[in-house]
């Protein structure tokens, strides 16, 4: 039998474990509503930073809690699509009053493609309760990336698209968590000399190579083929990124500025 004494420290001490869970269930919410919140106002430089304090601080995220887990894979996940949204803002569209001009009758040879699916990409259940709700002007945007030829960015868009490089490049380098959302597809045709005007209505006459390649590498492909206009194949992606990770971000503006002329 406890003593009186002992019982209201037992007592205590179960009131107390009691606090301190609901306090984390609390904090953990609370930091999957801030997630959330940055992801919805696309703060890709903020859930950068929430990704790599995660990873200094935890060196196998994976291994820690499940409260702990989850939220690590909302900020991956989160980072992902941030900047999917991003890709989808300053890649080029096609004309959609001239179907003809996805591909010209100058664009010949091996040409990237990019097919996005929003109903995969949107849906994720790793937030748990905290899943995110339909944004529908998102929805509208990432439909309209659909079987689209993958082409340099606009010029006022450079800029933007070299920055966003390096955080993808970080994206592909640093994720650790493994939640990745689906839908994103990548594809290359290779087209002859000659191409009809009617362009993708007869992409079937050419060959077609579906990519199987890891989510965060088809994001650096997308992005690398944004900024330089060009395909390459991943390994070569991969080299370039590693060789300029550490080039002023000026130099890089001002190199893929002269480039583009």
């Amino acid at each position: 039998m406890f003593s009186n004494t002992g019982f209201l420290c037992f007592y205590l001490g179960v009131l107390s474990f009691v606090f301190l869970i609901a306090y984390w269930y609390s904090y953990a919410s609370y930091i999957h509503q801030y997630i959330h919140l940055l992801e919805s106002d696309t703060r890709l430089e903020a859930l950068e930073g929430i990704n790599e304090k995660i990873r200094k601080r935890f060196k196998n995220p994976k291994l820690s809690s499940s409260n702990f887990a989850k939220i690590c894979r909302h900020a991956s996940l989160a980072w992902c699509r941030c900047i999917v949204t991003k890709l989808a803002s300053i890649t080029p569209l096609p004309d959609s009053d001239n179907p003809s001009e996805v591909v010209g009758r100058s664009e010949t040879g091996l040409q990237l493609f990019v097919d996005l699916q929003p109903d995969e990409f949107l849906s994720s259940s790793a937030e748990g309760s905290h899943s995110r709700g339909l944004d529908l002007n998102l929805y509208q945007a990432l439909s309209r990336v659909k079987n689209v030829r993958i082409q340099q960015a606009s010029e006022e868009n450079l800029e933007a698209a070299a920055t966003l490089m390096r955080c993808t490049y970080n994206y592909y380098r640093d994720s650790s968590c493994g939640a990745v959302p689906s839908g994103i597809n990548l594809y290359t045709v290779i087209f002859p000399s000659h191409v009809p005007v009617e362009g993708l209505q007869q992409v079937d006459q050419y060959r077609v190579e579906v990519l199987d390649l890891s989510i965060p590498r088809k994001l650096l492909l997308w992005v690398y083929t944004v900024v330089h206009g060009r395909y390459s194949n991943i390994s070569s992606v991969v080299k370039y990124c590693e060789e300029h990770a550490k080039v002023p971000k000026l130099y890089c503006i001002i190199h893929l500025g002269s480039t583009s002329n």
